[in-house]
């Protein structure tokens, strides 16, 4: 299983879209995936209908208080797609963990462990700050994606993130790789060109496709569908189904320590 961080410190530059969308494309390359969300806004979890504080959630996995397998979530009305739901039960882990003298950066990691024969992918859908979720979800990864928005301050907490990938890879996770900024609701606009130039002169390598804007992306997310069933032909439907094959390609390219492993 290749696991795949989405991470930004902004708001509201399309991580969850981008984590769902992604899923529902991978999915329909006939590849099995799991979406871990870990933001506790709980966005992803609401997008598959998934919210429910009856059912054990990501917080509870990461506490040791229940298995991954326990907290699966396999109906997502998305064929291969299940998901490993979150919500504000995650301020409480976050809390815990922080006070825990334990290896608290791998919580996550060593609990996919028992899934990680099941799904080719595990895409990961983290908050908007540094809190264990991000963390631990940098510490399991093979791979980060930033999403970025197209906007004046698109660049806003880029050397954060950036810092807190640099300490993951010295400390905890030397194999972690950073497959690029995605572009999201992209238009063309002075200011696409000036944050493409900052992430270039910040050593942020982009990735090909970029993710255009159409008011349709809003409408499927209140729908709860991925684009690829709410409106297959507009342009961002396109451009996801692009995105899941360049990040399948870009991964089939490359060893992971899973790969080695598994010769």
């Amino acid at each position: 299983m290749d696991k795949i961080a989405i991470i930004n410190l902004k708001g509201g530059v399309g991580k969850s879209v981008t984590a769902c969308n992604l899923a529902a494309e991978l999915a329909a390359k006939s590849l099995a995936v799991l979406v871990v969300d870990l933001d506790k806004q709980g966005n992803t979890s609401k997008f598959f209908g998934t919210l429910d504080y009856d059912r054990p959630s990501v917080a509870e996995v990461m506490l040791g208080e229940n298995t991954a397998e326990e907290a699966l979530v396999c109906e997502t009305g998305t064929t291969a797609v299940h998901l490993l739901p979150c919500d504000m039960r995650m301020l409480k882990a976050n809390r815990t963990i922080l006070m825990d003298n334990g290896p608290r950066q791998y919580y996550l990691r060593d609990a996919l462990e028992a899934v990680d024969d099941n799904y080719n992918y595990c895409l990961m859908d983290c908050p908007p700050d540094l809190d264990m979720g991000s963390i631990n979800a940098l510490c399991a990864a093979d791979w980060v994606i930033i999403p970025v928005d197209c906007d004046e301050w698109a660049c806003d907490g880029m050397r954060e993130i950036l810092d807190q990938i640099e300490q993951v890879q010295m400390y905890y996770n030397p194999h972690l790789k950073v497959m690029g900024a995605l572009m999201t609701k992209y238009r063309h606009t002075r200011y696409a060109g000036e944050v493409v130039r900052q992430l270039n002169e910040a050593g942020i390598e982009m990735l090909h496709t970029v993710i255009r804007y159409t008011v349709k992306v809003s409408e499927a997310k209140s729908a709860h569908e991925p684009l690829r069933v709410y409106k297959p032909d507009c342009s961002a439907a396109a451009d996801y189904k692009a995105l899941a094959d360049e990040v399948d390609g870009i991964v089939s390219k490359v060893d992971t320590p899973r790969k080695e492993s598994a010769r």
